[in-house]
């Protein structure tokens, strides 16, 4: 009872009216998705221009950051959490994030991902400990540099999570191509269009030659898809 006044009488609570923090939220759960969006497609090569939005990546993304936002209020307003949460969360919720990231992905992590993920890892990690330690401090100026790295912590997490799905995603749909041509993969999807590319399943490239083939066309039905393990997957240069 003791905890759940002192979270109600908290200053931080009380001069953010509940507007503006739900919109703050909900936008700040859009533009992760957006983020997570582009680094996906930068992965692939594919412009911004593309990036589409789903209604699954918002939602996951605005649990992410409100789990994130509960888990920062409560360090800052609970005594049991200000005591030891800032020496265990910085890396609890990166961790957590890491094994969001290889359940989404089936990933079994090389020796080229390994380094990747590590300096994921501690890079939020870093973020976030300078946020628990500087949001305790009494001077307003400190407390907003430790916003600010909050905030920076839960952006970059949005653009480092696309990439690293795009770096390990492991099945993909595949359409094999005609004698002596390559199989046809789907990269992604925009509107009511599949963005396929050439496929070659022995190195397992890409080439960056990327078609919009739009559900209803003719295209469409002359390519017959089946889900395949074919990933990780790489862009293949100009040499290749």
């Amino acid at each position: 009872m003791d905890t759940l006044r002192s979270l109600s009488q908290h200053p931080w609570l009380r001069r953010i009216p509940e507007g503006v923090l739900l919109a703050s939220v909900t936008g700040l759960g859009y533009f992760s998705a957006y983020l997570s969006d582009v680094g996906y497609k930068a992965h692939f090569g594919i412009p911004s221009l593309f990036v589409e939005i789903s209604l699954n990546a918002v939602v996951l993304a605005v649990c992410i950051n409100i789990f994130t936002l509960i888990v920062a209020y409560l360090s800052l307003a609970a005594s049991w959490f200000r005591s030891y949460g800032k020496w265990l969360f910085p890396f609890l919720i990166p961790a957590a994030i890491t094994i969001l990231i290889i359940l989404k992905t089936e990933a079994t992590w090389n020796k080229m991902n390994v380094p990747t993920m590590i300096l994921f890892y501690f890079f939020h990690a870093g973020l976030l400990f300078l946020f628990f330690h500087l949001a305790h401090k009494k001077a307003r100026a400190t407390q907003a540099v430790s916003l600010l790295f909050l905030a920076i912590a839960m952006v970059t997490t949005g653009y480092s999570s696309g990439q690293l799905i795009a770096q390990n995603q492991q099945t993909f749909m595949v359409s094999p191509g005609d004698s002596g041509e390559s199989d046809w993969i789907v990269i992604d999807t925009y509107k009511d269009a599949l963005v396929i590319a050439p496929f070659d399943s022995r190195t397992r490239t890409v080439k960056p030659e990327y078609h919009f083939v739009h559900l209803e066309s003719d295209r469409n039905e002359e390519l017959f898809f089946t889900m395949k393990r074919v990933g990780p997957l790489r862009l293949a240069n100009g040499s290749d």
